[in-house]
């Protein structure tokens, strides 16, 4: 299963930028639907945006069979 991640250090990296992606996405769905503050929500998208270019280019340059 963990045979695609180079080391301990891509498969951290790697799911912590999905678990911060993820988080902020469904945050973002509740502010929403609730009617939450604007601001809050843009800065919220710009956590998603920043781990997912994080979790992207990181997976380019570490990705499977590529090591630190």
């Amino acid at each position: 299963m963990f045979a695609m991640f180079a080391g301990r250090t891509s498969l951290i990296v790697t799911a912590l930028c999905a678990l911060i992606g993820m988080v902020a996405l469904v945050s973002i769905g509740v502010l929403a639907l609730t009617g939450g503050s604007e601001y809050i929500e843009f800065a919220l998208v710009m956590v998603f945006f920043v781990s997912f270019l994080v979790g992207s280019y990181w997976w380019i340059i570490f990705g499977p069979g590529r090591y630190l």
